[in-house]
C-alpha cells in the first residue's frame, strides 16, 4: 500500500513537470510569434539588404532613411579559412554588428554557403561532415551575437544558383534542422527564418513544398521569400495568398511570410522595364505599402546602394543611392518620406472605395491619430473621401501639396502614393 501511494505521488510529480514544461515552451513559442507579428510601427518593419561589412558612414545614412533593420551575410567560408578557426573580428562582421546595435538597427544575418574545407562544392552543404561543420559555425556566430533579436536566415535562395547540384530539397532540409535547434538553443531572442526562396511562383512553391513534406515547418519561425517581379507591386498579394494556403496544408501553426529580399532597379537592368529614378520610386514606396497590406511583418528592400556603376547591369542599380552611398537617388528621398511620415504608425485597413485599382490604406498610431495613403495602379483621377477632417496633403518625396480643413474631400491620386494626415 505504501508502495503504491508512493508511486501515486511519484506520477503526479511528473504530471505536474509535463505541464510545467509545456507551459513554459508554449509561451516561449509565443513570444517568437510576437517578435515579427507585433511588431506596431512601419519603422520597425521596413529594413535594407547591404553587401558590406565594418561600420561605415552607411550605417548613419541608413538610420536616418528610418530603417530599422539591416539584412547582410555572414559568409561562412570568409569566417573559418582554418578548420576551427573563426574570425568575426577582421572579417568585419564585429563593427558591422556594433555599429547596426549602436544605431538602433535591428541585424537580420543570413548564415550562408559552403566551404572547400568541408565540402567540394562551395554552393551547398551535402555530407554529414559538411552539416557538422557548418553547425558549428552557426553556433560561433549565434553565440557571439546573441540577446541582440537578430533574424537568423539559413542560406540564401537554396532553390536557384545559390546551392548546387540541384535539386537540393532534402540536402537542405537537413540542414535547416541541424541549424535551427542550434540556433534556438543559443539565441532565445532570435528569430529563426529559412528558406529566402527566390522567387514567388508555380516552381518555386512547387520547391518550397517539398521542403514542407520534409518537416522544415516544424524548425522555423518565419518563412522568407523574395518576391521579385516586372510587374507592379501589388500582384504579389494573390501570391502571398497561395503560399498562405500551401503553409496551412501542412502546419497548424501561423508561420508569419517575410519579405526577404525584393527591389526594382533603374537604367537598363531589366531591359524590360527600363525604370527611371522616379519610377523605381514608385515601385518602391508600394512595394513596402502593399506588404503592410498583406500583413507582412518584416519588409527588406534591396539594395542600399548601387553595387556597381554600369548601367546595363542589373545588380550594379537595385540601390537607393548611387555605388558612392553618399549620393542618394529619388528613392532614397521617396523611403525616408515614408519612414518619417508613418513613424509610430501601424497598418488599420484598407477602405474600399468601389475601384479595386485604388489604394487608400489607413494607419493609426497609439494615440489614435490616423494617417491616409492613397494611390492607384490605373491613371491619375479624382477620388473623394468624407467623414474625416482631413489637413496636410504631402507628395512621395515629402513635398506639402494643399493644407484641407473640410468635412468632404477630393484629391487626385497616381501611381506616387500621397499621404494624408487626419485630425
Amino acid at each position: 500500500m505504501l508502495f503504491n501511494n508512493k508511486l501515486k505521488i511519484i506520477c503526479f510529480l511528473i504530471v505536474l513537470i509535463i505541464i510545467a514544461l509545456m507551459t513554459y515552451l508554449l509561451q516561449k513559442q509565443d513570444t517568437k510569434n510576437q517578435n515579427t507579428n507585433n511588431i506596431e510601427s512601419v519603422s520597425d518593419l521596413y529594413g535594407v539588404n547591404v553587401h558590406f561589412t565594418g561600420n561605415p558612414i552607411d550605417i548613419k545614412l541608413i538610420q536616418d532613411s528610418g530603417f530599422k533593420i539591416v539584412r547582410a551575410e555572414i559568409n561562412w567560408a570568409k569566417v573559418e579559412k582554418k578548420r576551427g578557426v573563426y574570425d568575426f573580428k577582421n572579417t568585419g562582421y564585429d563593427d558591422l554588428t556594433n555599429g547596426l546595435v549602436k544605431h538602433g538597427i535591428r541585424p537580420y544575418y543570413i548564415l550562408d554557403y559552403g566551404n572547400y574545407l568541408y565540402e567540394e562544392n562551395n554552393m551547398s552543404v551535402r555530407t554529414e561532415a559538411g552539416r557538422n561543420a557548418f553547425n558549428k559555425f552557426v553556433e560561433e556566430s549565434v553565440k557571439r551575437y546573441k540577446n541582440q533579436g537578430v533574424i537568423w536566415e539559413i542560406w540564401n535562395e537554396p532553390n536557384k544558383k545559390f546551392w548546387n547540384p540541384h535539386p537540393s530539397y532534402n540536402d537542405y532540409s537537413l540542414l535547416v534542422k541541424k541549424v535551427s535547434k542550434t540556433i534556438k538553443e543559443n539565441d532565445p531572442s532570435g528569430i529563426v527564418v529559412a528558406p529566402a526562396l527566390a522567387g514567388l511562383n508555380t516552381d518555386t512553391m512547387s520547391w518550397l513544398e517539398e521542403t514542407f513534406k520534409r518537416g522544415v515547418l516544424n524548425d522555423i519561425d518565419a518563412i522568407s521569400v523574395h518576391p521579385y517581379r516586372k510587374e507592379a507591386p501589388e500582384t504579389v498579394s494573390s501570391d502571398y495568398q497561395s503560399l498562405r494556403t500551401l503553409i496551412s496544408r501542412y502546419s497548424k501553426k501561423k508561420i508569419p511570410i517575410i519579405s526577404g529580399e525584393w527591389g526594382y532597379p533603374t537604367g537598363n537592368g531589366w531591359p524590360e522595364l527600363k525604370f527611371n529614378q522616379n519610377q523605381q520610386s514608385i515601385y518602391a514606396v508600394r512595394m513596402f505599402l502593399v506588404n503592410s497590406l498583406n500583413h507582412i511583418p518584416i519588409s527588406i528592400w534591396y539594395d542600399w546602394k548601387n553595387d556597381g556603376i554600369d548601367p546595363n547591369n542589373g545588380e550594379h542599380n537595385f540601390g537607393l543611392r548611387e555605388a558612392n552611398a553618399s549620393t542618394p537617388k529619388l528613392s532614397s528621398i521617396a523611403i525616408k518620406t515614408l519612414t518619417k511620415s508613418l513613424s509610430g504608425y501601424h497598418f488599420d485597413k484598407r477602405i474600399d472605395i468601389g475601384n479595386k485599382s485604388d489604394y487608400v490604406l489607413i494607419f493609426k498610431n497609439k494615440e489614435g491619430k490616423a494617417k491616409v495613403v492613397c494611390w492607384t495602379t490605373n491613371l491619375p483621377h479624382e477620388i473623394e473621401l468624407s467623414n474625416n477632417i482631413y489637413t496636410d496633403i504631402t507628395s512621395m518625396y515629402g513635398e506639402h501639396i494643399v493644407t484641407l480643413n473640410k468635412d468632404n474631400i477630393k484629391v487626385i491620386i497616381s501611381s506616387s502614393p500621397i499621404y494624408i494626415s487626419i485630425n
